[in-house]
């Protein structure tokens, strides 16, 4: 599992790791959509993973992110799927910025993609945090940016906190890109009586 140095957000992305079975793309291709305002089209059902076709890919998913939690995060707290979904971008079509509210750690997964980039967008870049310098850019990086775009291709996925905004650049393929989504939030057992700041959730 790689990950993108984003002002210490925790982004994390794997390259073709997972592709659909014909059978999973049938039954994929085959869900109710309707379509938004910016031409994408998304899922009827927010619970896409409890298809049993889609079995392996939610078992997948799972694992995953177990492992987000554990290796990239460091912390042992039980998270658990709450929402699934997907989406379909036909030509010129996009995610306007959004966030995803009540999730923990969201989860996309590409499961058809010839062209796109998931673009992420930052209150501020890093080295203006402390004086807010206007400075004059010479080679863009993570450091200096406050938007940044992460290519993806069938097959990748990518994690990152729900609270961080992030977009989608326009489908210039004449190919549909077609995501699976999934929100995660944490359970059990927080915090610690002598610090305050126990709750269970």
């Amino acid at each position: 599992m790689e990950l993108l140095n984003l002002r210490a957000i925790p982004i994390a992305y794997e390259r073709g790791v997972y592709f659909l079975d014909k059978k999973e793309s049938e039954v994929l291709n085959k869900t109710k959509y309707k379509k938004s305002e910016q031409g994408f089209y998304l899922s009827e059902t927010i619970y896409l993973l409890e298809n049993k076709t889609f079995a392996p890919l939610k078992k997948f998913i799972i694992k995953k992110v177990k492992e987000y939690t554990r290796d990239v995060l460091g912390i042992k707290d039980q998270i658990y799927l709450t929402q699934s979904w997907s989406t379909i971008n036909t030509t010129n079509a996009f995610h306007k910025p959004h966030e995803h509210p009540n999730t923990f750690i969201s989860f996309i997964y590409y499961a058809q993609c010839k062209d796109g980039a998931l673009r992420f967008d930052l209150n501020t870049t890093s080295i203006r945090e402390g004086f807010n310098f206007d400075f004059t850019v010479n080679k863009f990086n993570v450091y200096n940016s406050q938007r940044w775009e992460l290519p993806v291709n069938s097959g990748d996925i990518v994690l990152f906190p729900g609270h961080v905004r992030h977009s989608s650049v326009p489908n210039k393929s004449i190919e549909p890109r077609i995501i699976v989504g999934a929100n995660f939030f944490i359970k059990g057992r927080l915090g610690s009586e002598k610090r305050l700041t126990n709750i269970t959730i």
